[in-house]
């Protein structure tokens, strides 16, 4: 068996077709890797991976591996020299495994040249060595088994016949079928059962997830299996007499059936192994419980397809790639369909489908794109949208958050793709809705000014407003409290009301303005003062943990305000300036409810500090303002005068002061060791310690509040965070839903958010200098390597044999 195997080995690289062969393998790879644009072009994707090598392996590989196998029985046959080899004392077995393995290993010789192309990324990376390993290598693996079923099939091929050329084409053709024939027929609207079974058939399947460094059980059972079953059929034809009489009848059809039996235990029972560095394609414990309790098929209908720039392609391979990891812990189907808006030809029917992607909630991304015809606009729908249960949710993965390149922005996408996805089931697979109530009675923003966020929490809560009686009641099934922009002062049986519903696991959320303004004088061009606002609950949220501070904080990272510049007499002239008090504030990157948001448009806001020693309180930073801030004291006066008088540059010296926290953990109460009859209660009704609970605390109200028009008999609202001088929505509503959805969240899905994934990128700096070098280096050095290789090989078989 060794001596046939080097046989074929040597035959293969004593002849010059065999170099030519992988001469031409290599000079492909090396084209389309990095020469020719598009997807697999690994400098113009921007990316340290060699997705593009396993992404055009398996396609180069229709071509390389049936060159090889197409002679190792067809010659045989042809030459007569069959009978000879059946005369040896081997099994059919062993003469086809000697044949399987010189073919693998040629394959894998033939792979050996291509490591130049990952120590190219390797010094390519940007800092040098940007490239994970474990996932590289993972992905190497993927193309060894794939090598192993494409041999299994040549050689399957090659025995059929004692024409190389047939073996070649049946070779390629039946290769063809296995990796992408059946997934073809699978996407072609057959029902689901045989769309299933087609699926699972092909071998694109099980080598996309391989590919990308995840090793699964089932996908090895897959390649083995399958090359197993093809090696044994070969067994059959490579005797002239094959027959199926009785002695074949248990004997030869025992194997296919422990195969198919080893199939079925590995689909059942799923083992996987996450080789990448950052294990992006691993499942968080909560995903699973999430998954596993759905009782209905779920759908998700991707709206990125076609002609996509690398870094939305990426996007989209790990919402499948995400969707499938999901699936593999759910009972029931999450089936991801991808529809491509542009594939609607007419352009009427395509706006008019865009428009109601729009309605639905799906977010469009214009990309300017160069082209041989000039610049061209494409518009991208970088979301999905999720069905359960006849309900429907929109979901957008795409995130662009100001201050962030474009590529920051979309691994953050990446990284949040699994929480969007749980999150999304999990609000479509709730049977009852939680309760969240707005305080009224202290001078709090009507519903109007509160208008849009409430109609976004509806579609997750039951919405109410509420006097402060309701928390009287027992069971007030009040699950958050949102207490916005109160201007008048708390009497001490209000405070005891809501201690005590904290005290009882209630959670709240302060949004409160320490320093009142009067905006009407300021809008009428006047000045206008600024003092502490008398609202007496400064000694309850102390207790709690934080103090507002009567100050006011101005920023260098601010909105604008449109001012007339032009002198007196002559005509308006509105132009945009800085308005200090107006601070952009930045989410903090490192908590869930705020990570990878966008800046956040406050306005007259003041400084929070921590304070207190509860060791039973976590108190997190989720807001603040930018590095270059200031603080004013109180009273003061504002007028749209400081305009054109800014304070110096140098006075903005403190950095991100703290404007929102979250506080969690078990409080004490402030009404504890306080005399409360003449509140109506007694000592002994007060709970002096709460249950665990969250509450969070911004120091402005006007983050929750959009700005209302009065341009008719009804008022129109304009969304929350929209800046009329910019046209720009900032990430009020969202860093809003986040802290409301964390508050009221016991399963923990929030802390999906907090997932990271390394960027990975190129040195662009290196590559427009040193472009050409590298090119020249990965595609001409393997080519090289190989003849190098044939030259040395020759010349000491020559030495050899001459001797």
């Amino acid at each position: 068996m060794y001596n046939l195997f080097k046989k074929e080995i040597i035959l293969f690289f004593g002849s010059l077709i065999g170099y030519i062969t992988i001469g031409i393998f290599l000079l492909a790879s090396g084209l389309f890797l990095w020469v020719f644009p598009g997807n697999y072009n690994i400098p113009d994707s921007g990316y340290a991976t060699l997705e593009g090598l396993f992404l055009l392996a398996p396609w180069l590989y229709l071509f390389l591996v049936p060159a090889i196998t197409m002679r190792l029985f067809s010659e045989e046959k042809k030459q007569g020299t069959i009978e000879l080899l059946l005369t040896h004392p081997i099994s059919n077995i062993q003469l086809v495994l000697a044949k399987f393995f010189s073919g693998f290993v040629l394959v894998v010789i033939s792979l050996l040249p291509t490591l130049i192309y990952f120590l190219s990324v390797y010094l390519l990376g940007n800092p040098i060595g940007n490239i994970d390993m474990g996932a590289t290598w993972g992905s190497f693996t993927g193309l060894f088994f794939l090598a192993a079923i494409y041999v299994a099939i040549g050689i399957f091929a090659s025995s059929l016949t004692d024409n190389q050329i047939v073996a070649f084409i049946s070779a390629m053709g039946l290769s063809f079928v296995f990796y992408v024939g059946f997934e073809f027929i699978a996407n072609s609207g057959v029902p689901y059962v045989f769309e299933t079974f087609f699926t699972w058939i092909g071998i694109n399947e099980h080598y996309l997830s391989i590919s990308r460094g995840v090793i699964e059980l089932n996908d090895l059972f897959y390649f083995v299996g399958m090359a197993g079953i093809f090696l044994y059929l070969t067994s059959f034809f490579v005797r002239k007499d094959f027959s199926f009489s009785k002695k074949y009848t248990i004997r030869k059809f025992f194997i296919p059936v422990i195969f198919v039996g080893l199939f079925i235990i590995s689909e059942n029972y799923s083992v996987r192994f996450d080789l990448t560095s950052d294990k992006r394609f691993s499942v968080a414990d909560i995903s699973k419980e999430v998954t596993e309790g759905i009782e209905k098929n779920v759908e998700v209908e991707l709206f990125l397809d076609g002609e996509l720039p690398a870094g939305f392609r990426r996007l989209q391979q790990a919402v499948i790639e995400k969707t499938d990891g999901l699936n593999l812990y759910s009972e029931k189907q999450i089936r991801l369909r991808i529809t491509d808006p542009y594939k609607i030809t007419n352009p009427e029917k395509r706006n008019t489908y865009f428009e109601e992607l729009q309605n639905k909630g799906i977010k469009p991304w214009d990309i300017r794109q160069k082209t041989d015809q000039g610049v061209n606009t494409l518009r991208l729908f970088p979301g999905a949208i999720i069905r359960y249960g006849g309900k429907e949710i929109a979901v957008n993965f795409l995130k662009n958050s100001m201050g962030f390149s474009s590529e920051m922005n979309l691994n953050h996408s990446v990284e949040n793709i699994e929480y969007e996805l749980v999150n999304s089931i999990r609000r479509l697979s709730k049977t009852k809705k939680q309760m969240v109530a707005f305080l009224t009675g202290h001078g709090e923003f009507n519903r109007y000014e509160v208008y849009d966020i409430s109609r976004s929490l509806q579609q997750d809560f039951d919405v109410s407003r509420i006097e402060i009686r309701a928390l009287q009641q027992e069971n007030n099934n009040i699950n958050l409290l949102i207490i916005a922009g109160p201007t008048g002062a708390f009497p001490e049986k209000d405070k005891l009301l809501i201690d005590q519903y904290i005290m009882n696991g209630g959670r709240v959320m302060w949004l409160v303005d320490p320093v009142q303004v009067s905006l009407d004088s300021l809008s009428n061009g006047h000045m206008t003062m600024a003092f502490p606002a008398e609202l007496n609950i400064n000694d309850q949220l102390f207790r709690y943990g934080v103090r507002l501070n009567n100050d006011l904080l101005q920023d260098v990272a601010c909105s604008k305000l449109l001012v007339n510049t032009a002198p007196a007499g002559v005509a308006p002239d509105f132009t945009p300036q800085n308005w200090y008090y107006s601070p952009l504030l930045t989410p903090s990157d490192t908590h869930p409810v705020s990570r990878s948001l966008n800046v956040v448009m406050a306005e007259f806001v003041s400084s929070i500090d921590t304070v207190g020693n509860n060791p039973e309180v976590r108190k997190s930073v989720i807001l603040s303002t930018s590095p270059y801030a200031r603080k004013v004291v109180t009273p003061t006066s504002v007028s749209l005068q400081n305009i054109n008088n800014p304070p110096a540059r140098e006075l903005f010296n403190i950095p991100f002061i703290p404007t929102g926290v979250l506080l969690e953990g078990q409080f004490i109460s402030v009404f504890k060791n306080r005399v409360v009859s003449e509140l109506g209660f007694s000592s002994a009704q007060i709970i002096e310690k709460s249950k665990p609970t969250k509450m969070a605390v911004f120091s402005d109200g006007s983050l929750i509040a959009n700005q209302v028009m009065s341009t008719g008999a009804k008022p129109s609202m304009l969304p929350l965070g929209f800046d009329r001088v910019s046209q720009q929505t900032f990430a009020n509503k969202e860093l809003l839903l986040n802290t409301m959805h964390y508050l009221t969240d016991d399963l923990g899905i929030m802390q999906l958010r907090n997932r990271t994934m390394k960027l990975r990128m190129l040195d662009k700096v290196l590559l427009r200098e040193e472009l050409i070098f590298w090119k020249w280096l990965n595609v001409l050095s393997p080519i090289v390597l190989i003849i190098l290789f044939g030259i040395v090989f020759n010349i000491i078989r020559y030495k050899r044999f001459n001797r």
